[in-house]
C-alpha cells in the first residue's frame, strides 16, 4: 500500500531504502558486542579473584543500566558539540555523491561511528556481565575441579572445559535479547537522525502515516522473529548434543 504522507510512494519502497542502513549498523554492533563481551567476560570469569576483573566488572555494572538514548545523547554533546570530531547526524555529508568508492565509504564509516559505538559500548557491558556469571558458576563445577586435580594444561581446562561451555547460555542471550537491542538500534537512529527504520518509524508516527508504522513494525517483528530462528538452527554447532531431526 502506498504512504500515507508520501503519497503515492509504495510503504515497502520507503522501507527498503531505510533497511540497509539499520541493517549494516545492527548487524555489525549486535556481532562485535557479543563478541568482544563475551571474550572478556570470559577472562573476568575464569580470572574473577583477579583486581582488573573485579574492576570490569563494576565498570560494566555502572555502564549496563544507562539507556540507550541517554549514552547516545551524552556522546553526541561530546564528541559532537564539545569536541567536535564526528559529525552529529545524517549518514554521509550533505552534497556527498553516493557510489561504492572509498570516499562515499569513509563518509558514512565517520557518521555511523557514535551511533555504533553508543550501541556497542552497552552491548559490550551486557554480555561481559552475563558472560562472567555463567564462567564463575562453570569453574566451580565438579568436572573442572577433577579436571585441574588429574593435572590437565590449565589453558585446555580453559577453552575446552569452561569457555565452550559458557558459549550456549551466551547464544541463547543473545537470541533472548534481540529484541531489546533492536529497540536501542531505533532510538539511536532517532537521536541521531541516522536514516534507517528508526528514524522511518519516528516520522511517519509524527505524520499520523499508519500504513507505514504498520509496516516497519510488521517487518521488524518478522526480521527479529527469523533472526531469532536462525540462531536456534545454529545452535547444534555450539552444543553437539542437540540435534534437529
Amino acid at each position: 500500500s502506498p504512504s500515507l504522507f508520501q503519497f503515492p510512494v509504495p510503504v515497502m519502497e520507503l522501507i527498503m531504502d531505510s533497511l540497509p542502513w539499520t541493517a549494516g549498523l545492527l548487524l555489525t554492533t549486535t556481532i562485535l558486542s557479543w563478541l568482544v563481551g563475551s571474550i572478556i567476560g570470559a577472562l573476568a570469569g575464569y580470572f574473577k579473584n583477579k583486581t582488573w576483573a573485579q574492576t570490569l566488572d563494576n565498570i560494566a555494572m555502572v555502564v549496563r543500566p544507562i539507556p540507550y538514548y541517554i549514552f547516545a545523547l551524552l556522546l553526541l554533546i561530546v564528541f559532537a558539540y564539545l569536541i567536535p570530531i564526528f559529525p552529529s547526524a545524517g549518514g554521509y555529508s550533505v552534497g556527498r555523491q553516493i557510489g561504492f568508492n572509498w570516499a562515499f565509504i569513509s563518509d558514512v564509516l565517520v557518521h555511523s561511528f557514535l551511533p555504533a559505538i553508543s550501541l556497542m559500548v552497552l552491548g559490550i557491558a551486557a554480555n561481559i556481565q552475563t558472560m562472567k556469571l555463567i564462567v564463575s558458576n562453570i569453574v566451580a563445577e565438579d568436572y573442572v575441579m577433577y579436571a585441574k586435580a588429574g593435572g590437565l594444561k590449565e589453558s585446555k581446562i580453559a577453552f575446552k572445559y569452561v569457555f565452550r561451555n559458557g558459549l550456549l547460555p551466551q547464544v541463547t542471550n543473545l537470541a533472548l535479547s534481540l529484541g531489546q537491542i533492536f529497540g536501542g538500534a531505533l532510538i539511536t537512529e532517532i537521536v541521531f537522525a541516522y536514516p534507517g527504520i528508526g528514524t522511518l518509524l519516528y516520522g511517519a508516527i509524527n505524520s499520523n502515516d499508519y500504513n507505514l508504522i504498520i509496516g516497519v513494525v510488521s517487518l521488524s517483528v518478522i526480521g527479529i522473529a527469523s533472526a531469532t530462528l536462525i540462531i536456534d538452527l545454529i545452535y547444534p554447532l555450539f552444543d553437539p548434543r542437540v540435534r534437529y531431526r
